[in-house]
Order: structure tokens, then sequence, then C-alpha cells
């Protein structure tokens, strides 16, 4: 049995494929237009769309969470993931990158993440590879910590707008 490594695929996405599906692009999609609904009703935060590459530790890599990086004078102290996942795969697998850089960069940031698919269903993979970043539960805002949203169907526009709404009172206060 010949191996897909031996035809040069060397891991990751293989070409041709895409990681993405319309219920990902939806997610995606409501996370960044309500980053940008909410940008002026807050007007002590800055809203980035990624961070730059001086921001990060060590000067390499990337860092771009759908929902935006949120900062108060300079500070990153909010950001908003998501991610649609099945049963199988390893896009949750990412999120530990981002959660570990916005993490270095402040100890206190409130890294919010909308998870959906049938990994998002309760004792499924989403929750068993993000309880050990989640030790206080899922699906409610903890303040400068961790705070993780699963819903199997995806989410509402009004559900992520008021979480989002919710952490960015909180840390704009």
């Amino acid at each position: 049995m010949k191996n897909e490594r031996d035809n040069g695929f060397k891991g990751g996405i293989q070409k041709g494929t895409c990681a993405t599906d319309a219920a990902a692009r939806k997610l995606d999609n409501q996370c960044k237009h309500i980053k940008d609904k909410l940008a002026a009703e807050f007007p002590k935060l800055t809203l980035q769309r990624k961070l730059t590459q001086d921001q990060i530790p060590g000067n390499i890599g990337a860092c771009e969470p759908d929902g935006g990086v949120w900062l108060r004078d300079g500070v990153v102290v909010a950001v908003f993931e998501a991610k649609k996942q099945g049963n199988g795969g390893n896009a949750i697998e990412r999120w530990f990158k981002n959660q570990f850089i916005c993490r270095m960069l402040n100890k206190d940031v409130s890294y919010v993440t909308f998870c959906s698919g049938e990994g998002a269903k309760r004792g499924q993979i989403l929750e068993k590879i993000l309880n050990v970043a989640h030790l206080d539960g899922f699906n409610k805002f903890e303040p400068k910590k961790n705070s993780c949203y699963l819903s199997p169907r995806g989410f509402s526009s009004k559900k992520i707008e008021e979480v989002m709404r919710e952490v960015l009172e909180y840390v704009s206060a």
C-alpha cells in the first residue's frame, strides 16, 4: 500500500483540497462582520484583524483570529475565534497556537471561542480537546480566561453579538 507521503505530501491541507465548508465559512463570516459592527461602539478599544509580526513573541508566526484581536492601551485584552469541526480532523489543534501567543502577550486576556459542527456536541472531540483549557466549564463567559461556546448547529448572529458585547463591555470598563 502506497503512503500519500510517497507522492511528496508533507502534511497539512493537500493541494486542491479545502479545510473549510459552508458552515465554517458562515461562522467565520459572522465573527468578522460582528467585530466590524462592534468596533465603533467601544472607543477605548483598538481592533486589529491580526497580530503584526513584531507583536508575536519571537517575530515568527501568524495569529489572525476570526473575531479579531482587541487591545486596550496597547495590551491584548480580548480575542474571538470561530472553529467548526466534525468528529475527525484537527481544526481545534491549531486553536492552541493562537491562544498561546495571545496569552504570552497578556496572561489575563479574555479568549473566546465559538465552536460548531458535529465535534461540538457534548462529550465529543472539541470538548475533550479543549477541556484542559476550560476547566471552569463551557458556554459561559469567564473573564480573563478562556471561554468556549459549543453549538453543533452553529450560532445565531444575535448570540455571537451578545457574547462579544458582554466581553467587550467587561474589557473596556
